[in-house]
C-alpha cells in the first residue's frame, strides 16, 4: 500500500508481462455510493483519460471495475512527492522552484485547455518521476465543463491551508482558484509553509481574507525585476 485518500487506497502493483511499475487506486462501490462519490470517481477517472500523454499529468493506464469495487490504474512515480521532499529538506532552491513551477503551468494550462479546473493543488499531489520531473495527480476535486475564470463552480473543497479567497467566501470560482494555488505552492517552496497557516481554522480562513504573505529574506529577488 502507498497511501489512502479520501475516496480510496492506492496499492504499487506490478504489470507482468514487462515488470513495468504501477499505481493502482481502489475504491469501494458501497463507500462511493454511501458517500456520494460517483462524480469524483468519474471526474478522475475522465480527467485522467482526456489529457493522454501529458509530461507533467499523471497518465491513467486502465480503468475497470468488479461487482464491488472501481479500479483506476495510473503511472507510478518512483520519487514520492514534493511534500516529502519538503519535509526533508525545509525549502526549496530558487532554481528548483521555478523548474517544478514552470511544469506546474504547463500542466494547468492543459487542464484549462480542456475547461478543466484542477482544484486541489498542493505538494501532496505534486509527485516526482523517474526523470526528475513533476507530475500532477488525484483528480477527484477537479471539475470539468468550467470555461470562465471567475465562475463556473460553487462546490467548497479542497485542503484548508490551500483554499482560495473565493473558495472560503463560497461565492463561485472558476479557472483563476489554480492561479492562485499556483502562488500557494510557490511561496511553501520556497519558505517551507503555506502563506497563512494557522492551527486554528477559524484564524487560518481570517488570514485567508484579510492578510498579506510575508515576503522575507527567504524569498530571492521579491523586490527585483520580474
Amino acid at each position: 500500500m502507498l497511501g489512502t485518500g479520501s475516496f480510496g487506497e492506492v496499492f504499487l502493483i506490478e504489470r507482468k508481462q514487462d515488470k513495468k511499475l504501477l499505481a493502482m487506486k481502489v475504491l469501494s462501490k458501497r463507500k462511493v455510493r454511501d458517500q456520494n462519490l460517483h462524480k469524483y470517481a468519474l471526474t478522475e477517472r475522465n480527467v485522467m483519460a482526456s489529457l493522454g500523454d501529458h509530461p507533467f499529468i499523471v497518465r491513467l493506464q486502465y480503468a475497470f471495475q468488479t461487482v464491488e469495487r472501481l479500479y483506476l490504474v495510473s503511472d507510478y512515480a518512483v520519487g514520492g512527492d514534493l511534500s516529502q521532499y519538503l519535509e526533508i529538506e525545509g525549502r526549496f532552491t530558487e532554481e528548483k522552484a521555478r523548474l517544478y513551477t514552470a511544469e506546474i503551468v504547463i500542466a494547468l494550462e492543459a487542464l484549462h485547455s480542456q475547461n478543466i479546473i484542477y482544484r486541489d493543488l498542493k505538494p501532496d499531489n505534486v509527485v516526482v518521476g523517474g526523470d526528475g520531473h513533476i507530475m500532477l495527480t488525484d483528480f477527484g476535486l477537479s471539475r470539468e465543463g468550467v470555461k470562465r475564470n471567475d465562475q463556473g463552480a460553487k462546490s467548497f473543497c479542497g485542503s484548508y491551508a490551500y483554499l482560495a479567497p473565493e473558495m472560503v467566501r463560497k461565492t463561485g470560482h472558476g479557472k483563476t482558484v489554480d492561479w492562485y494555488l499556483l502562488g500557494v505552492i510557490l511561496y511553501e517552496m520556497l519558505t517551507g509553509m503555506p502563506p497563512y497557516y494557522d492551527e486554528d481554522k477559524n484564524e487560518l480562513f481570517k488570514n485567508i481574507l484579510t492578510k498579506q504573505p510575508n515576503f522575507d529574506d527567504t524569498i530571492p529577488n521579491i523586490s527585483g525585476d520580474c
